[in-house]
């Protein structure tokens, strides 16, 4: 009871006092740190990485299969507590910071069937969320929620208004079919770049990132590399180039770098 007591104290002081925002971090695999959520919030993060399993009708946050029904899921982890969040915080996340939190939730499990269930237990949550019309959102909302891994494409594109918008592959980019559905493009960093950190990055590599961040600015979306070399100097190369969000593990460090580092230069 006395580590609950202190637990809900610390997260009191944290939400009405606000943290400074790690401008571009998007909190990798959150709930696999101590404290999902909070952790991620303490530090400033805006972009938060959700995995979960459709098991047993409802969605639970997990990174494999392996003890599902001991783990918790999405409402219990995520969703209750950035509700009271905001309630405590007047309807923002932050309270010196009006921006919305982007909860990217990835679908570990069949899309269809797990994106029907998503959207049911969305509609408990529907004055928190924002709401789009394929890719533009037309009521903004202090979380956004964007679905990675199996991709519900289809379902998405036919509705008019939803709670979800899709994160595309940087590979498809020619690919227009569900442009309307995107809004963010990912793919995984080996996948264009041998460069891990370590002296200058190659031009033709540099020249590489370069251009696929106006490739996917062009079209009005953001773009994010996974399984990044997790180290201040790849997150500097990352932010010059005005790639929209640093995937990392690292959240006290990227924060700590973002602040008193980089902040902005």
């Amino acid at each position: 009871m006395c580590r609950l007591i202190f637990t809900s104290l610390f997260v009191l002081l944290t939400t009405v006092c606000g943290a400074q925002i790690a401008q571009h971090g998007h909190a990798h695999n959150d709930y696999m740190h101590k404290r999902p959520l909070f952790e991620a919030l303490e530090n400033g993060f805006t972009s938060i990485e959700i995995d979960v399993f459709l098991h047993n009708n409802d969605l639970v946050v997990s990174h494999t299969a392996a003890g599902l029904d001991k783990k918790q899921d999405i409402e219990e982890l995520y969703l209750k507590p950035i509700q009271k969040i905001i309630h405590d915080n007047g309807g923002h996340v932050y309270k010196d910071y009006t921006g919305p939190v982007i909860f990217m939730v990835e679908l570990k499990t069949s899309a269809d069937p797990a994106y029907a269930k998503l959207k049911e237990i969305l509609d408990k949550y529907k004055d928190m969320l924002a709401v789009y019309s394929h890719d533009s959102l037309i009521k903004p909302g202090p979380i956004q929620i964007l679905i990675t891994g199996n991709k519900p494409l289809g379902p998405v594109l036919k509705e008019e208004t939803g709670y979800v918008t899709i994160d595309g592959d940087i590979k498809d980019l020619k690919n227009n079919k569900y442009l309307h559905t995107i809004t963010r493009y990912s793919d995984p960093w080996s996948l264009y770049f041998t460069w891990t950190g370590s002296g200058p990055m190659p031009q033709d590599e540099k020249n590489r990132l370069d251009t696929l961040v106006a490739e996917v600015h062009s079209k009005g979306k953001q773009i994010r590399f996974y399984a990044i070399p997790d180290k201040p100097e790849v997150w500097r190369m990352l932010l010059n180039a005005h790639v929209d969000w640093v995937n990392t593990d690292k959240l006290k460090e990227y924060n700590h770098f973002y602040l008193t580092e980089y902040n902005g230069r």
